[in-house]
This record gives C-alpha cells, structure tokens and sequence, in this order.
C-alpha cells in the first residue's frame, strides 16, 4: 500500500483529506497550532523535523494543504508569513525533492488581482495581498525545484471543521446566536466544499496528474449570494445578513473582488463536472446529521 503524509491534517482541508486519504492509502498526518489525538507535531519552518518526519516514514505523496492562512493577520505579519508560507513550504520542497516524492501544494485565487476572474490556471498572476504574494511565491519555487507535483489552486473552502474558521461557520454560528453577519456583494468567487476538494484532489493524484489545476466549485457568485445559499440550506432568518461592499469591512488586506476560477481543466482532466456551491451546502447539512450539532 502506498503512504500518503497530510502535512496541516487538522486544518480544514487537511481534516477532510486525512478521512478520505487513510480510507485509500496508508496515511499520517500532521498538526502544528491545533492538536488532535492521531496527529504528529510538526513546524515546518524547522527544516530538520520536516527531514526526518519524511525521511522516516517514507511517502509516496506528501499534500500539503497547511499554511498561515489568515489573511489579515498575513498583512500585519508579514515576517511570519514569509516563514511559514514561503520558508516553510521550501523545507518541504526539500525533503521530497532528495526522496522523488510527489507533492500536492494548496495555493488559492489570491494570486490573482480580482479584475477579471474567474481565473483559468494560465492566467497572469497579479496578487494584491501579502498572503497572495507568499502563496505565488511557494508556487514559484515548487515549479523550479520539482519535477513531479500538484498545485491546486481553490477558492473559498467551507466545511464542518472545530476550529469554525471558514465563512459558512460563522454564518451558521451568528446567525443561530441572533447576530448580524456582514456578507460583502462584491467579492466574487467560487465556493468549494471541502469535501469536494479532498475528492479531486486523490482523483488527480490517483490518475498521475501533474502541473497546475484549478480545485474549486463551478459557482461563481458574491459572498452575499453565497450567505443567502446557505441560510436557505441550513433553515436560517436570512434578516441577520447585512449585504455590504468589501470597503465598508476594514479588511487589512485587499481582496481580489472579482476573483474564483475556471475549472474546465480539472473538468477535462478527470471526466468530471465539478460540485455547484448549492450542491456542497447541501451534503454539508446532511453530514451534520451524522457528525456535528447544527
């Protein structure tokens, strides 16, 4: 059986990943902020941990969907973002490139300046944020150190996760404690169940694809529309969205407003159509019924 390293296992993405991974492969996963019983400890701006984890258990693929990936928090440590986002994921780059291991990297639309979106994968790279930059920047790197890896570009990932850091979660949260929730008309993007992400992503993986693609869902709408979508689904008083433009939020960093992505290569590639957001909420609230108190 082939092994599968999830670095960033309890993130939002990762924690999908692992589920649907270990079903498949023989699979470890890590964790670095939020500890979760079955995960191993890992930082990988320290270059020797991320050696050994690898050089010990000996991956044939090594996903990395970990990373500092709050935004603002980016814009305001810019330092730290260049070691983790940048920094970090060159020590990854290094251990599988001395081992021939494939890697899937996890980059975002956020490498795009949000004029003309969606974006298709040879689209001219433009961020306009300090955490765009860093990710096309690990992009960059990946691209001239390796010759056997994914990067798989998303867009607005939501899903059931502890830590509810993803918009459809907070959505789910204010609204249940009675709180308006701010929801911009004019940030446009392409919503994508993590779930569905996870899928694809072993589907590329599993088909030896290589290069870049577009992961994301076949929606292209506001994140007002995408709030409206979701209290529908979820059975929520849609009176506690307030529609506001991006400049009314005081974001620290910009935002590629009409950004999301062209998905018609991974499409393509796989045979598949990719999941509408409408049809990602829905298998969400089914999930809850299973795992998660809603």
């Amino acid at each position: 059986m082939k092994k599968v390293l999830i670095i960033g296992a309890s993130g939002l993405v990762g924690s999908y990943l692992f589920k649907k991974a270990r079903a498949v492969y023989e699979t470890i996963g890590t964790f670095h902020n939020y500890p979760i019983s079955g995960l191993i400890s890992l930082d990988i701006t320290d270059s020797d941990s991320v050696k050994k984890i690898i050089s010990e258990f000996k991956p044939d693929f090594v996903f990395l969907p970990g990373a500092m990936a709050n935004v603002d928090l980016c814009e305001q440590e810019r330092e730290l973002c260049q070691k983790v986002n940048v920094e970090g994921v060159r020590n990854v780059i290094l251990a599988v490139g001395e081992r021939g291991t494939k890697l899937i990297f996890y980059s975002t639309d956020y490498v795009f300046d949000g004029k003309s979106g969606p974006y298709k994968e040879d689209s001219q790279e433009r961020p306009v944020s300090v955490y765009g930059n860093c990710k096309l920047m690990a992009e960059e790197i990946i691209k001239s150190s390796l010759k056997d890896f994914l990067i798989l570009r998303t867009s607005c990932v939501f899903g059931w996760h502890a830590q509810e850091k993803n918009f459809i979660l907070t959505l789910i949260k204010k609204i249940k404690s009675r709180e308006v929730i701010n929801a911009a008309v004019d940030q446009i993007t392409t919503p994508t169940y993590a779930q569905d992400l996870a899928d694809v992503s072993l589907k590329l993986v599993g088909a030896d694809k290589n290069g870049i693609y577009n992961a994301a869902g076949s929606s292209f709408m506001s994140r007002y529309d995408l709030a409206l979508t979701a209290a529908v689904i979820f059975c929520l008083d849609k009176s506690f969205i307030r529609t506001v433009k991006t400049e009314e939020l005081s974001q620290k960093a910009r935002r590629p407003l009409n950004g999301g992505l062209d998905v018609s290569k991974i499409e393509n590639a796989l045979g598949i159509i990719m999941p509408t957001a409408q049809s990602g909420l829905s298998r969400m609230k089914e999930e809850s019924c299973f795992n998660h108190k809603v």
